[in-house]
């Protein structure tokens, strides 16, 4: 298998930024003894004179550092401090570098431009160490939390089954109670039909209660010769039912319109148990003398022949 070729790394662009033309010449000719390609991987891709913080806005966006080189006096610190304010936001990296006063370019020392320029290019890069720490430690932060949220992912996923399986639960719940409802509306609706029928009832009864009187059986039984454990008490209501009169017999009383009415049915009562005992007697008399009378039949019917003496016949 080949090796992996590195992917070749794009050079770190770097603007500088400078008072005027005879500091960009300076600058100009100290790049050129430096090899920033080669040492730091470094590409000055513009040298741009201006002391207006727009101008080095429009000229300085995009870049990777931009090296803000003016003169070490007043003037200079705060035209740098001008310039870093308006470009923070909107490169990688702002470095300062210290120009020396002065700007006859053929009297200025390179040696000390070079050396602030380098030094400015390796603050740069420390500085980009520090952030690129920082970078780090918030790039594991980040995957720390990509790892957080991918398992809050999982438990959502699984909290939205849960809840799925928890809706369709509170459906059949749903169903259920809607049908219990509607059950306990028509139970509601029965019990108040059996109240208003309980009611009906209550009144039929009380109109009963006013039209019949009641009476201690065993003194009607007494009185017509009929004993109270004798008394068949649906036979009784029959007997009073179809003669016209209503009467409510229990165990101990008895209920009818009048005492008469009462005393009436208990009678008739009597008479039919009387006639009902006698034609059960006389079937059974009956009976008997139907199967004598056949025996008596049997014996005549089977009368034996004469018997018959020889020489009698002949004398007479």
């Amino acid at each position: 298998m080949p090796p992996k070729r590195e992917r070749k790394r794009s050079p770190v662009d770097v603007r500088v930024i400078v008072e005027g033309a005879a500091d960009a010449e300076v600058v100009s000719k100290v790049l050129q003894r430096m090899a920033l390609g080669g040492e730091f991987n470094v590409t000055i891709t513009s040298i741009i004179p201006t002391t207006h913080p727009h101008i080095a806005r429009r000229a300085a966006d995009g870049a990777d550092v931009v090296l803000i080189a003016t003169d070490a006096d007043k003037p200079g610190r705060k035209l740098a401090s001008e310039f870093k304010e308006e470009l923070k936001d909107l490169v990688g990296h702002v470095e300062r570098v210290k120009m020396p006063i002065g700007h006859d370019v053929e009297h200025v020392n390179l040696d000390i431009v070079e050396k602030e320029l380098r030094n400015a290019l390796i603050r740069a890069g420390l500085k980009g160490l520090v952030k690129l720490k920082k970078m780090r430690e918030e790039l594991e932060e980040l995957r720390e939390r990509v790892e957080e949220l991918e398992e809050l992912e999982e438990s959502l996923e699984e909290k939205e089954e849960e809840l799925e399986e928890l809706r369709e639960e509170l459906e059949e719940v749903s169903e259920e109670r809607r049908e219990l409802e509607e059950e306990k509306e028509r139970l509601e609706e029965e019990v108040e039909r059996l109240r208003d029928e309980v009611e009906r009832l209550r009144e039929k009864l009380k109109d009963r209660e006013d039209l019949l009187v009641p009476m201690e059986l065993e003194d009607l039984c007494r009185e017509v010769g009929l004993s109270p454990g004798d008394l068949e008490p649906e036979v009784v209501e029959e007997i009073g039912e179809t003669i016209g009169i209503e009467v409510v017999v229990g165990k101990r009383r008895m209920a009818a319109p009048s005492r008469e009415d009462a005393l009436e049915v208990l009678r008739i009562y009597k008479s039919t148990m009387e006639l009902s005992r006698r034609d059960e007697g006389a079937g059974e008399d009956g009976g008997e003398e139907a199967e004598a009378e056949e025996e008596v039949g049997e014996g005549e019917g089977e009368a034996e022949p004469e018997e018959i003496i020889p020489g009698e016949d002949e004398e007479a």
